[in-house]
């Protein structure tokens, strides 16, 4: 058994269906579970606060909490100095656009359509007289070519999704960081869509500011969002709001004196057990490797293709280079197939499928964890299959 099988063991709803949906929700490992449930239940029957077992150590909260960023620093290639908590990634995300500084007139750089919390917290700065220009993209790509034609000497900061959502285009993250680096524009990285199942690292990137959430690809219940800030923005963020999670309690409580890490942006007591879950989830990333992680997932795709290149009526959406892949895939469905939500649900199978246009075409989005395996990918051709010699012989 390979080490993707035996985590899949720990993960009973993997087991029983074919989950193809993390990008929308993601599965609860048994790991996770247990310790949340042993939190709730030494909250329910002794009150207080609760213990954590962190890499075998016994440790109250507060500790657990750097255990749990030190874990996350880990996986994105930092040290826990630069993590910050917050309620999701929304949220977190507006510690940049909150504390951005700008002369009126000056701009940012957005993708055109992207995720709607992180353009909304964009767009509220445009009251304060910043200018948005938007990235239009070409066949569900943004190249990076298209991000610097609208960059000038104005420019505060560029935005983008690690993996666009709807497409599962990867960007080039790393060009686009060595760009804005040396130029002196900010990067923010929305990686709600790719933290926790392909490589990141944040230095190399030359990433300044990265969110994520945990109750997608980090398997969580939801309610903590996380975010990286380099050394460098949390000197350049203005804060605007503060709460005694942020204050550094070694120069005593009666005046403010914030932390001088990127946790002086975080407030009041925290969802401990979703935090908690997140350093778990964090740390067998890391135990599984980022590298192996993305070669077990691409295995899948590669099997998916080659599987739909045999079937009717049935494609591959959007096909990307290597380099742009992610573990998000588009399958579109000709009219008159036969594939309907009510048919998935009926096959026990969890993916989600939208109208493509005016002419019955439907869309199906397709995400694939390390908890899925090849049975996954043969079960949803085996059903897709059927349709299409159906529909082929009606």
């Amino acid at each position: 058994m390979n080490k993707f099988e035996d985590f899949r063991i720990h993960v009973p709803a993997a087991r029983r269906q074919t989950y193809l949906s993390t990008a929308s929700t993601g599965l609860i490992p048994d790991f996770v579970y247990e310790a949340v449930n042993r939190y709730q239940e030494n909250r329910y029957q002794k009150g207080g606060n609760s213990n954590w077992l962190c890499s075998g150590q016994v440790v109250e909260s507060w500790e657990m909490m750097e255990w749990s960023k030190a874990a996350l620093a880990r996986m994105i290639g930092t040290e826990k100095e630069n993590i910050v908590f917050g309620q999701n990634s929304t949220h977190v995300y507006t510690l940049f656009t909150g504390g951005l500084e700008f002369a009126p007139g000056d701009n940012i750089i957005l993708p055109e359509g992207g995720w709607m919390g992180i353009r909304y917290a964009s767009q509220i700065r445009q009251s304060d007289g910043l200018k948005i220009r938007y990235a239009k993209p070409h066949d569900g790509k943004i190249e990076p070519e298209d991000i610097f034609a609208l960059c000038d000497e104005r420019t505060k900061a560029v935005c983008v999704p690690l993996v666009e959502p709807e497409t599962g285009f990867l960007m080039d993250v790393t060009a686009i960081g060595n760009y804005c680096q040396a130029r002196g524009i900010w990067l923010a990285v929305d990686g709600v869509q790719g933290l926790g199942i392909l490589p990141v690292n944040v230095e190399k990137m030359n990433i300044d500011f990265l969110t994520g959430n945990d109750y997608k690809w980090l398997m969580n219940y939801g309610g903590t969002g996380y975010g990286y800030i380099s050394p460098a923005l949390q000197e350049a963020l203005k804060q605007r709001t503060a709460g005694w999670m942020g204050n550094d309690f070694s120069k005593g409580s009666e005046s403010l004196n914030l932390k001088k890490t990127a946790g002086r942006f975080e407030m009041g007591f925290p969802a401990v057990s979703s935090i908690y879950g997140v350093g778990l989830v964090a740390e067998k990333y890391c135990e599984l490797g980022g590298n192996d992680i993305q070669a077990h997932v691409f295995g899948l795709i590669k099997r998916l293709k080659e599987g739909l290149s045999e079937i009717d009526g049935v494609r591959m959406l959007y096909e990307f280079p290597e380099k742009n892949q992610s573990a998000i895939t588009v399958l579109l469905f000709e009219a008159n197939t036969g594939i309907t939500n009510e048919m998935l649900e009926r096959e026990n199978i969890i993916a989600t499928l939208k109208p493509y246009g005016n002419e019955g075409r439907l869309t199906m989005r397709i995400s694939l964890h390390y908890y899925n395996n090849q049975d996954d990918v043969e079960r949803l051709l085996e059903v897709i299959g059927s349709k299409g010699s159906s529909s082929r012989a009606g």
